[in-house]
């Protein structure tokens, strides 16, 4: 399932009723307008911030556009979904990795094992399944839409935004540990987990031979469209990447959407009462902001005024 690594982007581009206009991605330096909520209300004695990430690098996402580089300099504190200190960080590789005491060709049988390696060179030749062998199923499985991305070396825009609030000595912190993140894959079965690589891997394909790429799409809906348009593509890409299992994908998108807003939001109202006069900049991914889950609407709820900074 691609989405489960696309699943956490946002932007926001044209304001309601205005008409779209073409716009030439190769020439942006960053997104056209800000994926950025504004918190105010309440005890609140300046305002805070959401903001909606891409979990990939590229210069022109890692470039924030003027107005969230201005929010962000101005906040006290910076909020990523995780930490994501690297220490921390490299501690979690271990419990990426099998405890069954199979490897992964063992759980996903000699003609998936072939289908993956297949679709590995196909993004580097000088990949194979071997390096995976150790590791969950799941987690190729969800990693492989991002894989060509990743392997460029390029940090991703929560990581970029992370360092960079370390380095200008704001104080960071996490909306949700780890271990919560990684529990929503590892309690799927096994023969879950082998479904997700499958349905990944069978989209992967038809993407090839169609001349598609979908997480380019998405890349490219981060820097010019706005959160509604977000969340429509990823709601079909989640109905088109596992048709033969709607079960299981409803309840990929509950636990790791509607679920994790409430968890998230209940930990970001906490943050804004606890410290009320300081600004806080809140950064996760796009699809947390749609939805009727969206943290944006789920503060509402709580009293705060929430706006979006579009010009």
């Amino acid at each position: 399932m691609k989405i489960l690594i696309a699943l956490l982007l946002s932007v926001s581009l044209f304001a309601q009723g205005r008409e779209k206009q073409a716009i030439d991605i190769t020439t942006l330096k960053h997104p056209v307008k800000p994926a950025l909520w504004k918190i105010e209300g309440k005890d609140l004695e300046k305002p805070s911030y959401l903001f909606g990430t891409i979990h990939l690098g590229d210069p022109r996402v890692t470039t924030l556009h003027p107005d969230a580089e201005k929010a962000f300099i101005a906040s006290d504190h910076f909020y990523a979904e995780i930490d994501l200190d690297p220490a921390k960080q490299m501690a979690l590789s271990a419990k990426l990795m099998r405890q069954d005491d199979k490897t992964l060709s063992d759980s996903i049988g000699p003609d998936l094992a072939k289908k993956l390696n297949k679709a590995l060179q196909a993004i580097n030749p000088a990949l194979s399944i071997q390096p995976f062998e150790p590791m969950k199923t799941w987690v190729i499985g969800v990693t492989m839409p991002t894989l060509g991305m990743q392997l460029s070396g390029k940090k991703a825009l929560d990581a970029v935004l992370y360092e960079r609030a370390q380095k200008e000595n704001k104080t960071v912190g996490a909306l949700e540990t780890a271990d919560s993140q990684l529990k929503i894959f590892d309690d799927l079965t096994e023969a879950e987990q082998v479904s997700v690589l499958e349905s990944t891997l069978e989209s992967l394909a038809k993407e090839k031979k169609a001349g598609k790429d979908s997480m380019k799409e998405l890349l490219n809906l981060y820097l010019t469209e706005d959160v509604p348009e977000i969340g429509k593509f990823l709601t079909k890409m989640m109905k088109e990447t596992n048709p033969e299992d709607q079960d299981l994908s409803d309840r990929l998108m509950k636990t790791l959407l509607d679920d994790r807003n409430i968890t998230m939001t209940e930990t970001i109202a906490k943050a804004l009462a606890d410290t009320p006069g300081k600004a806080h900049f809140f950064a996760v991914g796009a699809a947390h902001y749609t939805g009727a889950t969206a943290i944006q609407a789920l503060l509402t709820k709580k009293g705060y005024t929430i706006s979006p900074v579009f010009k």
